[in-house]
């Protein structure tokens, strides 16, 4: 489980040493921020990491639980939601 949803985080070019006997599941959807990623923008960053690795052994999550401290972020509960739909909308796209 690698988190993939800033620039902060880099390229995928390590993902072409990943044995090829293990998955990568890809924590591509912001979980900090109220901030709404694209289901197309998701897909293109599954397509990218696809050049290292093959898509059959990729999968996608957020990229993180939703809190990280006692205080927690600020984002609400059907933020929360959208982001998870987003997750699954576009495994199926993908992976369908």
């Amino acid at each position: 489980m690698l988190e993939y949803d800033d620039e902060r985080s880099g390229s995928f070019e390590p993902l072409k040493e990943v044995p090829e006997d293990k998955w990568v599941v890809l924590g591509l959807v912001g979980t900090k921020m109220a901030r709404h990623d694209s289901r197309d923008v998701v897909m293109e960053r599954i397509r990218e990491a696809s050049r290292y690795i093959p898509i059959e052994r990729l999968a996608v999550s957020p990229q993180c639980g939703f809190s990280t401290s006692v205080v927690g972020n600020r984002i609400t509960q059907e933020d929360q939601q959208q982001k998870l739909a987003l997750v699954v909308e576009t495994a199926r796209a993908v992976w369908s």
